[in-house]
């Protein structure tokens, strides 16, 4: 490696070198006479001015010892994190701010950066001495906002790394270039072979951000949308899937909190795809989704078509009260899945926003009340009493006791 290629580490990348685990590191290296050096995100996401929570290290020599090291001078507990997975040990030093130690792969840190997917993860920053190791150009990339392979057969080594390119452009905004877009196109038949809780992790992270279309629209260019989805379809249909995605990166979309950008994103996925609420929840479950932002995705799905059904002040209550929490979500899906349901959208948004009269009523009221036994009546009886509550129907426990008595004769 010629000097070019090793140089004093930007500014930016100094303050990694002052983080107190990162010293503790440095110096227990040294005492065993490993190098070490920190790699990949952390070194990448310092350069774009971006918090660095965790921080992965490559580590000559035995990573399980130095682990041992840092856990007994109190940085946290030592954990083994690649039990049963090829590739080289790696340990989590599990502290107030993490450290993940990897044994490196192919006998040099040369060699390591060597196997990485891209230019930008291929930037190692010594522990020791500060020194940045840059062999192919990353740190430039960086800056440039560039997304290039370090070998365009690393992807087909790991197809997964195709959609890892996607998120990237999505999360930071790193472009991928005409090499990675040639190289994910040889490498696309392969992509199937990556388990789908690795593709759920990166769509994840992908759907999540302020930015998503042009993203997705990359990988169908790519030729993996419909396997990133688990539905195979034809190059135009992937493109056309990729357009219509695009109402959900207006600015009312970006400036919600993630988890709601990407359950909305979901629900529209499902809802391009053609799914009911019930396959929406299928195709979820099997492409290894979390259940519970599963769950709301596909009661989004269902809110929706529900909401198409409305037809009078009663029945759009009833759907507000039913849509809980997720009533803002689905009139903001509803109003962006097609133009002739912007004016219904509207409506139940400000719905929304009316202040929803409630009356103080509970199962065991219902019960004492109206001498009925435990059972789904119940539940049905407190829905309609709260529906006819926000209608104005009944402002008090007595005019509630009084509609409840006219639904269900008292037992005697």
């Amino acid at each position: 490696m010629d000097s070019n290629q090793r140089k004093s580490a930007p500014d930016a990348l100094r303050g990694l070198r002052r983080r107190a685990e990162v010293r503790a590191l440095a110096h227990a290296a040294r005492a065993r006479g490993n190098g070490a050096w920190i790699v990949g995100g952390a070194v990448r996401d310092r350069l774009l001015g971006l918090p660095t929570p965790e921080i992965d290290v490559a580590v000559a020599g035995d990573a399980e010892a130095l682990a041992a090291d840092l856990e007994r001078a109190g940085l946290g507990r030592a954990v083994f994190l690649s039990r049963g997975r090829p590739g080289p040990r790696v340990f989590r030093v599990a502290g107030k701010r993490p450290l993940d130690l990897a044994e490196l792969e192919g006998g040099s840190i040369e060699a390591d950066l060597c196997r990485r997917d891209f230019t930008a993860n291929a930037v190692a920053l010594a522990v020791s001495t500060g020194e940045i190791l840059d062999p192919f150009g990353g740190v430039a990339d960086i800056r440039r906002r560039r997304l290039r392979c370090v070998r365009a057969e690393n992807l087909a080594e790991d197809p997964l790394r195709i959609l890892r390119a996607a998120r990237l452009y999505a999360t930071l905004g790193l472009v991928p270039d005409a090499g990675v877009l040639a190289a994910s196109r040889r490498a696309a038949a392969l992509f199937e072979t990556a388990a789908p809780e690795r593709i759920g992790a990166e769509l994840s992270k992908l759907l999540g951000s302020p930015r998503a279309a042009p993203a997705l629209g990359w990988t169908a260019k790519a030729g993996i949308l419909g396997a990133v989805l688990g539905r195979p379809m034809s190059p135009s249909r992937a493109a056309a899937l990729a357009r219509s995605l695009a109402v959900l990166d207006d600015a009312g979309v970006r400036h919600m909190a993630a988890p709601r950008r990407r359950r909305l994103r979901l629900a529209l996925l499902a809802s391009r795809l053609g799914f009911s609420s019930a396959r929406a929840r299928g195709w979820l479950a099997q492409r290894r989704w979390a259940r519970e932002e599963a769950r709301d995705a596909a009661l989004l799905c269902e809110l929706v078509a529900a909401s198409r059904a409305i037809g009078s002040r009663r029945d759009a209550w009833r759907w507000v009260l039913e849509a809980g929490p997720l009533g803002s979500d689905a009139a903001a899906l509803l109003a962006r899945l097609d133009t002739r349901d912007r004016s219904r959208a509207r409506s139940l948004r400000s719905l929304l926003r009316s202040p929803l009269r409630t009356v103080s009523v509970d199962g065991e009221d219902l019960l004492r009340w109206l001498g009925l036994e435990s059972g789904p009546r119940v539940g049905e009886l407190l829905r309609s009493v709260r529906l006819a509550a926000a209608l104005g129907e009944v402002s008090n426990r007595r005019q509630a006791r009084n509609w409840l008595t006219g639904q269900v004769p008292v037992r005697p």
